[in-house]
């Protein structure tokens, strides 16, 4: 049961973020704040519609931060990566940048993470764990930027794992942040919902990515975890992780078989597999949405009532099997003629 403070915030999250995405959606056309339509990005909707859904989630942070309800800090240490992030995904909505000016923002937001005193996933040698830990914040932070590609796909995802983060980790000094996220989550997906009226944005995806991959460094250091070694807590975190790491392994995979660049844009991640199979967008979010939900009451089950080496390896495999068949399975025949796309129901 959650305690009230954290379904306060919550609540306030979800209206906050609910006012300020009215107001940037009366001013988004205005300032030209709209996606570049499908020749330049990788959406499912050809609709050039605003792209500031992420604003509110970066506002709302700001302001948990300066209003430290029930003398709760904010960590220093998040707030300076999570703005980093925040910037570089704003940079690339406003002038596409190139992959490597992305990959020096995302390092440099785990930089300064870990500069200010935030947690590394320790596996015995500093400098392992070091560029251990900047390659899970770079990896998690890419792969929910791969998969917002379709309405309501990455909010719902998000909403998922940060909603499980109170059964997997308990009440911690960051319940508060991630109550604010969730609310501010739900208030996005109401106009994010297929038919949209916004998107996220990188400015939005890379911001939530960097929050989930922060996520994932709380889970590693929870007392449920302390008894075990690190290849261990690495298994079961990836586990969680399986169905993000599972899109982006084989969409990487998919391009090199094509003889393209894994960092070139396209249609051919697992949502778009989904929908070439013949779902529906809604469909297609509560799907993975659903499926997420699984791997973490799964990975809850695993962690307290049972062995969990085995749940792990179960989560892992059936994700990646299951995410590289529909890839194999439909590969030639994407190749061979192109994904039709359903015209987008009026809003």
């Amino acid at each position: 049961m959650w305690p009230m403070l954290e379904l306060g915030v919550l609540l306030i999250g979800f209206l906050s973020a609910w006012a300020w995405n009215e107001i940037f959606l009366r001013f988004a056309k205005r300032l030209g704040a709209l996606s570049q339509g499908l020749p330049h990005q990788r959406r499912w909707d050809s609709k050039r519609k605003p792209i500031i859904g992420g604003i509110a989630f970066f506002v709302i942070v700001l302001g948990l931060g300066a209003w430290q309800p029930n003398g709760v800090p904010l960590s220093r240490a998040f707030l300076a990566g999570g703005t980093i992030a925040f910037l570089t995904g704003l940079a690339d909505d406003a002038f596409v940048s190139l992959p490597y000016m992305k990959l020096l923002g995302q390092v440099g937001a785990a930089l300064a993470t870990l500069i200010l005193g935030g947690a590394k996933l320790e596996i015995g040698h500093p400098f392992l764990s070091l560029v251990l830990t900047l390659f899970w914040y770079v990896a998690v932070m890419n792969a929910l930027n791969l998969m917002d590609n379709m309405d309501g796909v990455a909010g719902s995802l998000t909403l998922v794992l940060l909603t499980g983060s109170f059964l997997l980790l308990g009440k911690s000094d960051y319940s508060l942040l991630y109550a604010a996220l969730i609310g501010a989550i739900a208030a996005f997906l109401l106009r994010n919902w297929y038919p949209s009226h916004l998107y996220m944005g990188d400015n939005g995806s890379h911001f939530l990515g960097y929050a989930l991959a922060y996520l994932g460094i709380q889970l590693w250091h929870s007392p449920l975890l302390s008894p075990w070694v690190p290849w261990e807590k690495l298994l079961w975190l990836v586990g969680i992780f399986a169905l993000l790491a599972a899109d982006t392994f084989w969409v990487i995979i998919s391009r090199l078989v094509e003889q393209r660049s894994p960092f070139s844009g396209g249609t051919d991640h697992l949502t778009h597999r989904l929908a070439q199979l013949g779902l529906s967008v809604p469909q297609i979010a509560l799907s993975l949405a659903g499926c997420q939900g699984v791997i973490i009451l799964f990975s809850f089950a695993g962690l307290r009532w049972g062995e969990w080496v085995w749940p792990a390896l179960a989560i892992i495999g059936v994700c990646g099997i299951s995410v590289g068949g529909v890839h194999i399975y439909l590969l030639r025949s994407l190749r061979a003629k192109p994904i039709e796309r359903r015209a987008p129901s009026p809003p």
